[in-house]
């Protein structure tokens, strides 16, 4: 008897540890797929190079091709979030997403670009950095979605192949843009100086650049100058416990 009622209570307790988890594992696809429809409603404020409208003549599509940058209604976004500070757009990627910028570094992990409480998080501007992206050395951050969402493509650049079909990405602010101009890109412990902001001499910060150089995953023909302002686009990664790929690219403009 006494057998029977322990294997019963084993057996209830087993099924409701899976039926937990399983409403948890829902919860979160649901959360994330609500964040991607939030997401896909800025098709209106954003016109990308691939699907702007039919040029009327020839010359006024060559004009168009050669522009790379997408048209952002900054004004409209502002009236959703004063905290959206600028536009990030990889051409044959997902990245093109809108950055914000929050009071700390936390907010945003788990808030949608409209303030909506979301585990998919935003794409978001260190809160140490100016809004206006001036900094000699800005840090942008995104998590690393497993439906390829988000920052998840950068880890792409653990191969030169993808590195060399997207040397640049661009950067679209309210008063400016600009390329990013990528010339590294590496795995990074949360220990490392990756996220490092403020460098005594421009020394320092040259062998900073150096080391990134070193460690990348990838070879590049650029060279950075101490004078260039640097941008670091930071996502998780899994080769160890919080790893993260680091992409460093010179913000030109």
């Amino acid at each position: 008897m006494k057998k029977k009622l322990f294997i019963t209570i084993l057996t209830l307790t087993f099924a409701g540890i899976l039926v937990f988890s399983g409403y948890q594992i829902y919860k979160i696809i649901s959360e994330y797929e609500s964040g991607e429809r939030t997401y896909e409603d800025l098709e209106i404020y954003v016109s990308t190079p691939s699907n702007t409208s039919t040029p009327q003549n020839p010359s006024e599509s060559e004009e168009k091709s050669e522009n790379p940058w997408p048209e952002v209604d900054f004004e409209g976004l502002a009236a959703i979030n004063q905290d959206i500070v600028g536009w990030i757009y990889s051409e044959g990627t997902p990245i093109n997403y809108p950055i914000v910028q929050g009071t700390d570094n936390s907010y945003y992990l788990k808030h949608l670009y409209t303030g909506e409480y979301n585990g998919a998080g935003s794409i978001f501007l260190d809160s140490r950095n100016s809004s206006d992206f001036s900094d000699r050395h800005t840090i942008v951050y995104g998590h690393h979605m497993q439906n390829g969402s988000k920052f998840s493509s950068l880890t792409g650049y653990k191969q030169q192949e993808y590195y060399e079909a997207h040397p640049i990405l661009y950067l679209m602010t309210p008063e400016k843009n600009y390329e990013i101009k990528v010339f590294a890109g590496y795995v990074a412990s949360v220990k490392d100086d990756a996220w490092q902001l403020n460098f005594d001499t421009e020394e320092s910060f040259q062998a900073w650049i150096g080391r990134a150089i070193e460690k990348s995953t990838f070879s590049s023909n650029i060279t950075p100058a101490v004078t260039d302002r640097i941008i670091t686009l930071s996502t998780c990664s899994y080769e160890f416990d919080n790893a993260r790929y680091v992409l460093v690219g010179i913000l030109n403009g």
